[in-house]
């Protein structure tokens, strides 16, 4: 019983903060309304969560999951397509998922360059996943030859880098939709890489 207090706790604290978010926006909400709410202590929540942005990462951690089993079921459903087939697919999911989370994502982002969290962004799963998935379909497409020569790992890294949520927010306000932004991505930085093989 002890030792699932502070799943408990954490349960409280993500419940409390996740409602006060969508009903007031993450940028309107300190860590002390939300602590009041929860009901516990400002010492308490900080243990519990350092900053905001620790936060809100853990309230994606649930999203990521869920985005994590459906996008390996995906290219497993997909396995017989074309590897650019399944790898705009994949990236498709990604553009689409952090366009819809985009005021999420931000709040860690600023809070990374206002130094208050210290994880890099390159470190977290969401990104070695995707950076991970990438560089297997790359491989396969260099492997059969479905693709114009590059370095898988090198290739994968600065894809998966791309659709941060500061530069979709850029494209949001330059009027692209998420639609929009994951045709032209594709377009872009996957179609060119299985163009036609050079003599």
């Amino acid at each position: 019983m002890v030792r699932n207090e502070p799943d408990e706790l954490a349960r409280k604290i993500t419940e409390t903060a996740q409602a006060l978010f969508h009903e007031r926006g993450i940028e309107n909400v300190s860590m002390h309304q939300i602590a009041k709410s929860a009901g516990i202590g400002q010492g308490t929540l900080y243990r519990r969560f350092p900053s905001k942005s620790k936060l809100c990462l853990c309230l994606m951690e649930s999203k990521f999951e869920r985005f994590m089993r459906e996008a390996e079921s995906g290219l497993l459903a997909a396995r017989e397509e074309p590897v650019v087939r399944r790898l705009s697919a994949l990236m498709t999911k990604v553009i689409e998922l952090v366009y819809e989370d985009m005021e999420w994502v931000m709040a860690v982002i600023a809070a990374e360059r206002l130094e208050v969290a210290k994880t890099n962004l390159f470190e977290l799963p969401p990104f070695l996943f995707l950076s991970d998935q990438v560089r297997r379909l790359l491989e396969e497409a260099a492997d059969g030859g479905e693709s114009v020569p590059l370095e898988p790992d090198f290739a994968a890294v600065v894809i998966a880098s791309i659709p941060r949520a500061d530069l979709l927010l850029h494209l949001r306000d330059r009027g692209y939709s998420s639609e929009q932004i994951a045709d032209r991505f594709c377009r872009t930085f996957i179609d060119p890489l299985f163009g036609k093989m050079q003599p």
